[in-house]
């Protein structure tokens, strides 16, 4: 008479089972919500800052179209604006430049082997938090940008003239990391080659924007007649600089020295530039 309870007992525990397989359905199904709504906040930022970057080029030109002063001044009204956008930038650059610390400092002594290192999740996890904040930062200098009335061939250009060219910071300024590709599922932190690569691709992304930039001003420069013993010697270094560039795609502008009337107009403003300047996200700025 009492075979029966067995059963019911094995029947709730098959209900519990149930249950419980539901449950983890529920539990997926809920992940998989909340990481479509995760990537869609991750990529609005970028998608906001491709639609100001769409206006600065349909206002202002592409970045490589940009044509400096023939004269090779930049007016203080210039430099006062460009100032104005990295301090309307300056806020979540420091918040990057928090996270890029942390991202250093959380495993030295060189690579992350995704399939070794238990602390490959904390470096998923900020390395994933950093996405958004890459993002804020273009949307936010893009729309001051925008709001300024300066087109980011002008800011590209002012930006390498004053820290490259003058200040003398490194092309390849950054925090001091790579991303390396899914295949070899690593994050490289102190590879020689990786950084060797790094700065040459800086080296020459930079040297790709800014030539074209000189030979532009160099041929609206060239037609023009006299202008005094200054204007000869500004003529003379262009021209000089130009030829130097062409024979060297990994040469930095002005390597040699900026010319008097770019550092007369520079000089004003240095402890304003230095100021703004930042190492960790001067990857960001030259990548555009």
């Amino acid at each position: 008479m009492n075979a029966p309870k067995p059963q019911k007992s094995s029947n709730k525990w098959l209900i519990g089972i149930g249950i419980g397989c539901g449950g983890v359905v529920v539990i997926v199904i809920v992940l998989i919500i909340a990481g479509v709504f995760f990537m869609k906040n991750l990529t609005q930022g970028f998608r906001d800052s491709e639609e100001m970057q769409k206006s600065l080029t349909a206002k202002f030109g592409r970045i490589e179209d940009y044509c400096p002063n023939p004269d090779g001044t930049i007016s203080p009204e210039r430099l006062r604006v460009f100032l104005s956008v990295r301090e309307a930038s300056a806020p979540v650059r420091r918040k990057l430049e928090a996270s890029f610390e942390v991202l250093s400092k959380a495993k030295k002594g060189g690579e992350v082997e995704v399939k070794s290192s238990p602390n490959i999740f904390s470096m998923i996890k900020l390395g994933v938090g950093v996405v958004p904040q890459i993002a804020e930062f273009s949307k936010v200098r893009n729309q001051a940008l925008l709001q300024s009335g300066m087109g980011t061939g002008e800011y590209y250009y002012i930006y390498v003239t004053a820290y490259f060219s003058w200040l003398k910071k490194p092309v390849d300024d950054g925090p001091g990391f790579r991303l390396i590709g899914p295949r070899e599922n690593r994050m490289d932190f102190n590879n020689q080659e990786a950084m060797e690569y790094q700065r040459d691709l800086a080296q020459r992304r930079v040297h790709r924007i800014i030539l074209p930039m000189l030979q532009c001003l160099f041929a609206k420069l060239a037609p023009a007649a006299g202008g005094g013993k200054a204007a000869d010697k500004w003529r003379d270094a262009l021209a000089a600089e130009i030829k130097a560039m062409e024979a060297d795609r990994y040469r930095r502008p002005w390597k040699s020295g900026l010319p008097e009337v770019l550092e007369a107009a520079l000089k004003p403003f240095r402890e304003q530039l230095e100021a703004s300047y930042s190492r960790l996200t001067n990857p960001l700025e030259i990548a555009f």
